[in-house]
């Protein structure tokens, strides 16, 4: 059923690939809308990815579950696609879970119809393109951090560059995802917070 998009998620869009309005028909034709209640799973370890989300409201946190023990592997974000891509790709269960931080609404894209419209249309497919491309920028960048930056880098870089996720993502959830525990996080804030110059740990 076709889904008339949100002006939100529109200028997302066109801020990437401008879609004329026979792509942009076909792009609604094939989404669904989904809401998401907090702490609900879209995709849970070892499911099958069928669908990929593009969050319009909320966020959800990526994670895998190790010996019982939680290890964030991302946020995503309005405006962002959600999903397991190799799960999704390669149609093997995921490794890891997608779950709701907020109350969530997404627009949900099949694989078998999105891959058509990648097909057919040269800018459908270029926006997926240049999904993937931020995708993979961003974590090569991660990569990076974890291997260059101290603790103190990883959280000031965070704090510069994506100060949503400071802002809106529980401590331990945060510490988890830059690799520190909630002890350590907790006092490189307090450290950021009164201008002291990083340090080693």
């Amino acid at each position: 059923m076709e889904q008339a998009i949100t002006s939100g998620v529109r200028s997302f869009i066109d801020s990437l690939v401008s879609l004329q309005g026979e792509e942009m028909e076909a792009l609604q034709g094939i989404l669904t809308h989904k809401t998401l209640k907090k702490k609900e799973y879209f995709l849970r370890q070892g499911q099958v990815c069928r669908q990929l989300g593009l969050i319009v409201k909320g966020y959800v946190r990526l994670f895998y579950q190790v010996d019982g023990e939680e290890i964030t592997k991302d946020f995503n974000f309005e405006n962002w696609i959600c999903g397991s891509y190799a799960s999704f790709s390669l149609q093997q269960p995921s490794r890891f879970n997608i779950v709701a931080m907020e109350d969530t609404e997404l627009y949900l894209l099949g694989r078998d119809e999105l891959y058509r419209l990648f097909d057919s249309y040269p800018n459908i497919q270029k926006l997926g393109r240049l999904q993937i491309e931020k995708m993979f920028i961003r974590k090569e960048q991660r990569e990076a951090s974890f291997l260059l930056d101290t603790a103190e880098q990883r959280y000031r870089n965070l704090l510069e560059q994506e100060p949503q996720m400071v802002r809106r993502v529980p401590l331990k959830y945060l510490a988890s995802y830059l690799g520190m525990t909630a002890e350590t996080l907790s006092r490189v804030r307090r450290q950021a917070s009164l201008g002291s110059k990083p340090r080693s740990i």
